[in-house]
């Protein structure tokens, strides 16, 4: 499926945009501050349903207006034509409709289109906290194991639950919350697993191709030692009820990346680790499609990410892929960086404007 047509209007300084984009590369090209951005925060506003700066929703809202609209049309040979529109008003809960009609879980929407997201700060998937792989590897299993956003969602209430019992030293329902929270965290950390061991090879055959002398071993921490998390939470009951949050489980799962028996936080450069989290991504979205679930990218600022040797190669296997990506650069050269052969299109933006060159 690809991103085909978007219609943007009061998204910071957007006030109306309406783009034809190619299936390929599309480059949006300006100076800082003139709506390069915000257009990737709608597109990923629309399909994930928030922005991924964070912060309240109504951040995004254009001085003086009253309400965010994102519409989008995708084409997929087997769906044929799919309308989304998003809209939230002031202060107000977003709507969300699919060819005309309410969707109430956005994961119905979510799924339809995978997003690649790499930004300026791209490394902190290696040199940051656990949450952010974490969250790569449940995006992977999301677009391949029906009912994984339910389950997470599910989880993240017992856990909520457990931790509120915990801290109020209420043990009455107790038992009946930490017996959810076992069930619901094996079916979490087996699929995980699961995609994990399945995911390695492509990412393995990304990172050879990115940089072939890095050399980065991976494992699956899933957030307690051995056997049913149901034995791990009574081993740790004393402990839990001390402290009044839970210590064993999915939530304290992790990636584990290692270079020479080292953490690879704690001895690659950074232009190591912004190698390595492209290539994180990059398998992903190659066992994605794979599967026929292509990968939209959005790459904001576009040479910021990874240096010109890394950025050709990278690039170089997008295009072997038939990706689409929508990119930002300030930079003119940036054409020549996203590589021939993608069939690319160019916007020159201007004041949240986006007229497309030639």
């Amino acid at each position: 499926m690809i991103l085909a047509r978007l219609d943007v209007g009061n998204v910071r300084n957007i006030a109306s945009a309406h783009i034809d984009l190619a299936p390929g590369a599309n480059l949006l090209l300006g100076p800082n501050g003139s709506g390069k951005t915000a257009l990737l925060e709608a597109v990923h506003m629309l399909i994930r349903g928030r922005s991924f700066r964070g912060g309240r929703p109504d951040a995004l809202l254009r001085r003086g207006e009253e309400r965010v609209e994102v519409g989008a049309g995708l084409r997929d040979a087997g769906l044929g034509d799919v309308r989304l529109f998003y809209r939230r008003s002031l202060g107000g809960r977003a709507e969300l409709r699919r060819d005309g009609k309410p969707v109430r879980q956005l994961s119905e929407i979510a799924g339809l289109l995978p997003i690649q997201l790499l930004l300026p700060d791209l490394a902190d998937l290696v040199f940051g906290g656990p949450a952010g792989r974490r969250q790569w590897l449940d995006w992977g299993v999301f677009h391949v194991k029906h009912g994984h956003a339910g389950t997470l969602r599910g989880y993240a209430r017992a856990l909520r639950h457990r931790n509120t019992l915990l801290k109020a030293r209420d043990h009455r329902t107790l038992p009946s919350w930490t017996a959810q929270l076992a069930e619901l965290g094996d079916q979490l950390a087996e699929a995980r697993e699961a995609y994990f061991d399945d995911a390695q090879a492509e990412v393995q055959a990304a990172l050879a191709a990115l940089d072939e002398d890095l050399a980065i071993d991976f494992s699956y921490a899933r957030g307690w030692r051995e056997g049913a998390l149901a034995d791990a939470l009574a081993n740790d009951f004393d402990w839990d009820c001390r402290t009044g949050t839970t210590h064993s489980g999915p939530h304290r799962a992790d990636v584990e990346m290692t270079c020479g028996g080292e953490a690879a936080s704690a001895t690659l450069s950074r232009g190591q680790g912004k190698a390595l989290a492209s290539a994180l991504l990059l398998g992903q979205a190659q066992r994605l499609d794979a599967q026929g679930r292509p990968s939209l990218f959005l790459i904001d600022d576009v040479g910021a990410e990874l240096d010109d040797a890394h950025s050709e190669r990278f690039y170089g296997r997008l295009a072997a892929m038939g990706s689409q990506i929508i990119a930002t650069s300030a930079n003119p050269a940036a054409s020549a960086m996203l590589g021939a052969g993608m069939g690319g299109r160019v916007f020159h933006v201007k004041h949240g404007q986006f007229d497309p060159a030639g």
